[in-house]
C-alpha cells in the first residue's frame, strides 16, 4: 500500500452490522456507508449457479434442513432467509453472484469473493466464476482452500487471488511456496508476531478482517495494511 492511500474498505458479507449478511439490503448499505467495496461467500447450486451464501446448508440461516448444493437455483429463488423469527415476514432472497457482480459495476464497488466448500468441491464450474469476476475492474478472489486458488491463477494469471490463512494450518514458515497467491487475508488476531511480520517480508497485499473500527489500529493504520473487511464499514469512512 502507498504511504499516501489508506486501506480498501470492504463490507464483510455487505454492512452486515446492520442488515442480514449475503442480501442485497446489506450490500445496498455498504454503499450508503460509503464502503470502497464489498466481501462476499460463494457456494454453487445443483446446477452449478453460483450463490452469495456463507454456509454449505441453509439451517442457520433459513430453518430448513438442505444443502445449498442439493437444490437447484430455481428452488432457492422461493426460500427467504433472514434472522429467526422476522424472516417469515421481512426475509430476504439469496442472490446470484451474477447479480451482484452487476450491482458492484453499477456503484463503482471493488468486490472481494471468497469460494466456499462447493466450489472446492466442484472445481468444474470455477471457470464460470472467473468469468464474471473479470467484469470487473477492481476484485479478487480468496479462499480459505490453497488448491483451488492455484486452479484459479492457472486459469486466469490476471485475476488477483488472496489466501485466507489459519494460524494452524498455513505453512508460515515457507510463506513463498503460495506463489500462486497476489496477497493474504487475515484475521486481526494474527496481528502479531511472528505472524505479521512473516506475512510483510512477502511483499504482497494484506487485508485484515474481524475488524470493527474501535480498535487503535483503525483509526491509524501502517502502511502494510492494504485492506478491511468489516461489518461496520461506515466506522472506517468517517
Amino acid at each position: 500500500m502507498s504511504l499516501m492511500s489508506k486501506p480498501t474498505v470492504f463490507a464483510h458479507r455487505g454492512a452486515s452490522g446492520i442488515c442480514f449478511e449475503n442480501t442485497m439490503s446489506a450490500f445496498k448499505e455498504a454503499v450508503r456507508q460509503r464502503a470502497d467495496g464489498i466481501e462476499l461467500d460463494i457456494q454453487l447450486t445443483a446446477d452449478g449457479v453460483p450463490v452469495v451464501v456463507h454456509d454449505v446448508d441453509l439451517y442457520r440461516i433459513s430453518g430448513i434442513r438442505k444443502r445449498i448444493s442439493s437444490l437447484h437455483s430455481s428452488e432457492l429463488e422461493n426460500i427467504n432467509v433472514g434472522r429467526k423469527y422476522f424472516r417469515r415476514f421481512i426475509g430476504h432472497r439469496i442472490p446470484t453472484l451474477r447479480e451482484v457482480v452487476s450491482f458492484c459495476e453499477l456503484n463503482h464497488l471493488a468486490l472481494n469473493i471468497e469460494l466456499k466448500e462447493t466450489v472446492s468441491e466442484r472445481p468444474e464450474f470455477l471457470k464460470k466464476i472467473i468469468d464474471m469476476a473479470i467484469m470487473l475492474d477492481n476484485v479478487h478472489i480468496s479462499s480459505f482452500d490453497p488448491e483451488i486458488l492455484e486452479k484459479a491463477k492457472t486459469m486466469e494469471q490476471a485475476l488477483e487471488t488472496a489466501l485466507l490463512v489459519k494460524r494452524k494450518t498455513t505453512e508460515w514458515d515457507c510463506l513463498e511456496n503460495y506463489h500462486y497467491v497476489d496477497g493474504f487475508n487475515f484475521h486481526k488476531r494474527l496481528l502479531k508476531e511472528p505472524y505479521i511480520g512473516a506475512l510483510i517480508a512477502t511483499g504482497k497485499k494484506l487485508r485484515v478482517y474481524g475488524v470493527t473500527g474501535k480498535e487503535a489500529i483503525a483509526s491509524q493504520p501502517p502502511s502494510y495494511i492494504d485492506g478491511w473487511i468489516t461489518d461496520y464499514p461506515g466506522r472506517f469512512k468517517k
